[in-house]
């Protein structure tokens, strides 16, 4: 299920990407490889933030 929201999520940032360059003929893969690397950097970000969360709030 979270592999489904992540495709979602490529999708989308890839159609937002295509749009913003003038929807240029035959550069899908290059948004799409770019919206998957972008969501997998926004993912990273997100886990580092909430392990150093985690670990910040551990009981003593």
């Amino acid at each position: 299920m979270a592999d489904q929201s992540r495709e979602d999520r490529v999708r989308q940032r890839a159609y937002e990407l295509w749009e913003k360059e003038g929807k240029p003929e035959g550069a899908d893969l290059r948004f799409w490889e770019q919206a998957m690397d972008e969501i997998d950097a926004e993912d990273q970000r997100k886990d580092s933030s909430d392990k150093s969360r985690r670990a910040g709030s551990g009981g003593a």
